[in-house]
């Protein structure tokens, strides 16, 4: 899965061309467009796009090492690059050379010797575009209310971490936590102001997801969650202790609550270091059963799940 920040970035742009005039002109016909990358070799071409995450790549078809379409075949197995566009360079306009660079999957291919203003019109159109499917995609992974990854997007997210934590042998923790007695704050307060609270918990948990690969989310109605990507057991547990602290100490006023007169959370936490072949379930449930014995135990507390 390919996440998104939530503002746009400058355009990166990678040019792939064995011959190292074309790749200059290029660079030059591309600057104030973004950020352009240089690359001369395909096996380079490959490792420059992993690092940089181009939003489009001008590819040339015929290279000594490998063609064009290899390279596009190799970038489209890679999740992070399944999305970039990919504009062919040819000297071969053949209709039979532009049937096979849109079946593919190239979006466009242009001629050479290459025409400054063509190439400059084409590739802004197409970056325009990607700007365009780009924060569509942000808006479709954001809870709308309270502007954190929605629940859609978390499960995507929590896949990635899981298979990416079985490679590596790493842990994963997950929290998972309700606001006590919320049902109560709405019936007290009204549903306008439980949509004012429920965006005052969704800052706190931003604030919790610290890390640059933790995912705030929500959940469900009520309920939030917090995935943590290379976490111990004991450090996961201390992360929602401070979630509990600091909602608490927005003290904001709940009449109906039997547990505090301000807005409080139960918190259920577990930690896990997957293996290859395994389904995240195990830790939504583990972190689930947690939640449910906080709850039992009274609420407003944290509870860690035996490991």
């Amino acid at each position: 899965m390919k996440r998104f920040s939530e503002s746009p970035h400058e355009a990166r742009i990678v040019v792939v061309d064995d011959d190292p005039g074309t790749v200059l002109v290029l660079a030059n016909v591309l600057k104030g467009l973004g950020k352009v990358y240089l690359a001369t070799r395909p096996g380079e071409a490959v490792s420059l796009a992993l690092r940089v995450e181009p939003d489009l790549v001008l590819l040339d078809v015929e290279m000594p090492d490998a063609d064009g379409f290899a390279v596009l075949e190799e970038l489209r197995t890679h999740a992070q690059l399944a999305d970039t566009l990919v504009l062919f360079v040819t000297s071969h306009g053949a209709p039979d050379i532009e049937a096979r660079a849109l079946s593919a999957g190239a979006i466009d291919f242009i001629d050479k010797p290459v025409h400054a203003d063509i190439v400059r019109a084409r590739v802004r159109n197409y970056l325009a575009l990607k700007q365009q499917n780009d924060q569509l995609r942000r808006w479709s992974m954001l809870d709308g209310l309270t502007g954190l990854t929605n629940r859609r997007a978390f499960d995507l997210a929590l896949d990635d971490e899981w298979a990416r934590a079985a490679k590596n042998g790493e842990p994963l923790g997950l929290v998972l936590c309700d606001i006590d007695y919320f049902k109560q704050f709405n019936d007290v307060y009204g549903h306008p102001t439980g949509d004012a609270c429920l965006q005052s918990i969704a800052a706190v948990l931003r604030d919790g997801a610290s890390s640059p690969r933790a995912v705030a989310a929500r959940y469900g109605g009520e309920e939030f969650a917090l995935l943590l990507p290379g976490i111990a057991a004991a450090d996961a547990a201390q992360v929602a202790e401070g979630l509990c602290a600091a909602v608490s100490a927005l003290e904001i006023p709940h009449a109906g609550s039997h547990v505090s007169p301000h807005v409080t959370l139960s918190l259920g936490v577990a930690t896990h270091t997957p293996v290859p072949g395994t389904r995240p379930g195990v830790l939504v449930r583990a972190a689930d059963e947690a939640l449910y014995q906080a709850k039992e135990e009274g609420r407003n507390r944290v509870v860690l799940a035996h490991s």
